[in-house]
């Protein structure tokens, strides 16, 4: 029997197994085999942690780096099994295919619960983002991927004790990263980093908690100020140079978003709007989205924004724990109700709108816009 057509068979029974593997190095893995293909192989580990709690999480490890594997029957065998079985919480959990029941969900749309993540980390999710392969967010210094099916890694640590409150891919694949504290971090795909620029919140007029980042069309950098009801926007070139794009009382910026006409949408938590400018800051447009006290519960990580490819933006409100949407015409109405805290929210490139629900500490994805209902919004918008 092949190497890999044992580790086939150890999927197809979710066997149990404890991988020594590294390169100059042997480190150790104990977890169930959950899928193989030609380069890796996908394990469900768990862990025995000082708060008496089984963590678990899934490794995605590459075959050539496998020194020797053994069949084991873990100390922890029947603790992890109930923790599966009886829906325990941990670290992660793939649920793809459990439908949600949301009370003002869309007609015509299936919102599911794709990935599930420890009860700990309630209410400390901040920002998602497409990247590549899949799904990005954030949990409190950690990124996090997710793809298609629900399966969830680790993507990369922040060192310290950093918050990252928002991020952003380039077209090459290099992760922006900014934490509350002002750091904005460049982290290239082989995840060596180095830190862009530390920003003094007290240029937009209050202190220091960064919200959000985005790219511009150059790969110049815009961040969001968020504290009180003071803040402002940052713009930062490549070589870390940086000015006050928007700053003083009653701009506080969560979300960030460049739509496809290259304008730089924000949301101001203070008059619960989202506003439209042009890059030198001048305002466009300005769309009340609700009252400013459906937003504000997340601290800084709410107000997330996104749109579909019919150009109708989507805002989340994390106290109101809803989801809502701005037609074309500039109205705002609700999309999805029935949330606890939703922050993150982005669209993968097949149509799919992913929300983190930091309340529960869960990733939903909501199904892609029927043809139906793209049919309809282009005659309307026509």
């Amino acid at each position: 029997m092949s190497f890999r057509t044992r580790l086939q068979t150890f999927a197809e029974s979710r066997q149990k197994i404890q991988i020594w593997y590294g390169m100059g190095c042997h480190n150790t893995v104990t977890g169930r085999v959950i899928a193989v293909d030609h380069d890796h192989i996908d394990i469900e580990t768990y862990s025995h942690e000082s708060d008496g709690q089984i963590h678990v999480r899934r490794l995605l490890l590459p075959l050539h780096l496998i020194l020797h594997i053994d069949i084991t029957s873990s100390e922890v065998e029947d603790d992890f099994e109930s923790a599966i079985v009886g829906g325990q919480s941990q670290e992660i959990k793939s649920t793809s295919g459990s439908l949600v029941d949301l009370p003002d969900a869309p007609k015509g749309y299936a919102v599911r619960i794709l990935s599930k993540l420890n009860a700990s980390y309630s209410n400390r999710f901040s920002r998602m983002a497409p990247g590549p392969g899949g799904m990005y967010f954030s949990v409190d210094g950690s990124v996090f991927f997710v793809d298609t099916t629900g399966h969830t890694i680790e993507y990369a640590r922040i060192r310290g004790n950093s918050t990252i409150s928002g991020l952003c891919f380039d077209r090459k694949g290099v992760l922006y990263v900014a934490c509350v504290k002002g750091i904005i971090y460049k982290i290239d795909p082989n995840k060596s980093g180095r830190v862009l620029v530390q920003l003094d919140g007290s240029l937009t007029g209050g202190g220091t908690f960064l919200a959000d980042v985005v790219l511009g069309a150059k790969d110049e950098v815009f961040v969001s100020n968020f504290p009180s009801n003071t803040g402002g926007i940052f713009r930062v070139d490549q070589q870390g140079e940086y000015e006050v794009v928007v700053g003083g009382p009653g701009h506080g910026t969560q979300g960030l978003y460049f739509d496809a006409e290259g304008y730089l949408w924000s949301l101001e938590h203070a008059t619960g709007s989202v506003v439209k400018r042009k890059l030198d800051g001048e305002e466009v447009a300005r769309i009340t989205v609700s009252d400013p006290d459906a937003f504000n519960f997340a601290d800084g990580y709410d107000g997330n924004l996104t749109c579909d490819s019919l150009g109708r933006l989507y805002v989340t409100a994390g106290r109101a724990g809803c989801v809502y949407r701005i037609g074309r015409d500039g109205r705002s109405e609700l999309f999805l109700t029935g949330l606890m805290n939703p922050t993150g929210i982005a669209f993968a490139p097949d149509g799919s709108l992913f929300v983190l629900e930091a309340g529960r500490s869960r990733v939903l994805r909501v199904a892609a816009l029927d043809k139906a209902d793209r049919t309809a919004s282009a005659t309307a918008l026509s």
